[in-house]
């Protein structure tokens, strides 16, 4: 996909589809239900969706921030270029953010990237304030790696650089840094599937099928608030 395809998009309030991007099925929630069509783009398939008025665009993308970019990247060659939504779960890095606890993306952060040029990305303003009304939750950075932190200690580690509520995903500062290219707004909400505890992979595995598309069931609502 060339730059020019990335870089050369309309103003996002003069028209264009939202984009709804997750790494999982599940996580797309009651979206999957609502496509009125589908189609496949490079591997990926792209559903279309009625929201509240609007076009949506919606993909699983997988799981890992090259999917995820690829994914974003997708979406916005198809039309997605009025607004990008990241929807999913995420490991708590505090011990306030317990599960079941929805959490608005302030700044996305490639944790694991050594280059520090270009690695964050700032939600859009708008777009956050939009969500966090028809979605009250804490806002926070959201700690994006390809090696998940399962581990008490991984997180601990992952987290000590960073001031106030934060969280750990393995997509978001990707889609977000396609988004910025684009010159797209972006948003992301994901909902806690295991907190700052022992026993990771447990407490994931026992919360995941109810948080998994918590996110996403709340799109059509941002979308409603944004049209008021």
């Amino acid at each position: 996909m060339s730059t020019a395809t990335l870089t050369s998009t309309p103003d996002p309030e003069r028209g264009g589809a939202t984009g709804v991007v997750c790494a999982l099925p599940e996580e797309l929630g009651s979206l999957a239900g609502c496509a009125r069509a589908k189609r496949r783009s490079a591997g990926l398939e792209i559903l279309e969706l009625d929201l509240a008025g609007e076009k949506v665009l919606a993909c699983v993308g997988g799981v890992g921030k090259v999917r995820a970019a690829r994914a974003a990247a997708l979406l916005l060659a198809a039309g997605a270029t009025r607004r990008l939504l990241v929807v999913g779960v995420c490991g708590g890095l505090r011990r306030s953010l317990r599960p079941g606890t929805l959490v608005h993306c302030t700044r996305a952060v490639q944790a694991d990237l050594a280059v520090l040029e270009g690695r964050e990305a700032e939600a859009d303003a708008r777009l956050r304030a939009a969500w966090t009304r028809t979605t009250p939750g804490p806002q926070g950075w959201f700690l994006t790696a390809d090696r998940p932190a399962l581990t008490l200690w991984r997180r601990l580690r992952l987290a000590r650089a960073f001031v106030g509520p934060c969280v750990a995903d393995m997509e978001t500062a990707a889609i977000a840094s396609v988004a910025a290219a684009g010159d797209v707004p972006w948003a992301a909400l994901r909902a806690v599937s295991d907190g700052l505890a022992p026993g990771g992979v447990r407490t994931f595995r026992k919360h995941y099928p109810v948080q998994a598309g918590r996110a996403a069931d709340t799109v059509e609502g941002l979308l409603g608030e944004l049209r008021t």
